[in-house]
């Protein structure tokens, strides 16, 4: 403890001098030792703390972090897997059934608070390809969006905003283009539904707003207005680009947009296009 007792090297007592230095030696010795034990243990109960959290280094490459497990953010992790992209999923409190599916699906799931420096620093998010943080806080996904972007500038970040008007005043402020608001984006889809089952909400392109619909090969092609355009066709498990309606075939699936603008005010989804062409009809 003190490196002195073993008769090898002893101070003269009748030197004040060495008799201090002996004195300041042992308190050294013992307070050198009490630190190396203290960081030790610290080190060993942080290794231990760490795998009891659920919490390791994230060693992948072009992954997504995902920020916050709950229903939205088991959707996400959903169409995510489905595209086969690498997932680091980060969850404060996950349940089994997320615990699963992360040993089943083979995606790294860390346990623990995102916005922490400590919790950020282990998901590689130099490497990583972009963050989504879907927590049911506001604030805490701007928290996480701000470490993530000090950790890697020019990764995108994508954040889940209840209200609007904040989630303008976070893009506006804090030049996060990816932002968004989940009741905005949910209402239009919500409102055409009620209307008009094949609406998928609405979407903003060259200045100009479209309403986004789904129709099948039995709808008939007089139900959608002349300006209608099929982007997309889905027939049986192949997906293709559509050039125009006759490319949907029997049991097809087709995607359209339809500008809103055109239409009177207060009617901006399919439905009310739909409608009006009826009533053309």
């Amino acid at each position: 403890m003190t490196t002195t007792g073993y008769g090898d090297l002893t101070p003269d007592r009748s030197k004040p001098f060495e008799i201090v230095v002996a004195m300041l030696l042992m308190l050294s010795g013992i307070t050198l030792t009490g630190l190396f034990i203290a960081f030790g243990a610290s080190l060993l109960t942080r290794v231990h703390w760490v795998t009891m959290q659920g919490l390791r280094p994230v060693h992948r490459r072009g992954h997504i972090v995902i920020c916050g497990a709950g229903s939205i953010g088991s959707a996400v992790i959903d169409l995510l897997l489905a595209h086969g992209r690498r997932l680091v999923v980060v969850e404060l409190n996950p349940d089994a059934t997320i615990v699963e599916r992360a040993r089943e699906q083979h995606f790294d799931l860390l346990t623990g608070d995102a916005s922490r420096d400590t919790t950020l620093d282990l998901c590689n998010l130099a490497a990583a390809h972009s963050l989504i943080a879907l927590t049911n806080v506001d604030t805490l996904n701007l928290e996480i969006a701000l470490g993530a972007r000090a950790r890697n500038p020019t990764m995108p970040i994508v954040l889940r905003i209840a209200e609007a008007s904040f989630a303008e005043s976070i893009a506006r402020h804090f030049e996060f283009e990816t932002t968004f608001s989940a009741a905005a984006l949910a209402a239009p889809e919500f409102v055409g539904l009620g209307r008009f089952a094949g609406s998928r909400g609405r979407v903003s392109f060259g200045g100009q707003e479209f309403a986004i619909g789904e129709i099948g090969s039995e709808a008939p092609s007089r139900a959608l207005p002349p300006d209608a355009i099929a982007i997309a066709v889905s027939r049986a498990d192949k997906f293709a680009i559509a050039h125009d309606l006759q490319d949907l075939g029997p049991d097809g699936r087709a995607l359209i947009p339809v500008p809103i603008s055109p239409f009177r005010e207060g009617k901006d989804t399919l439905a009310a296009a739909a409608e009006r062409f009826l009533q053309r009809s």
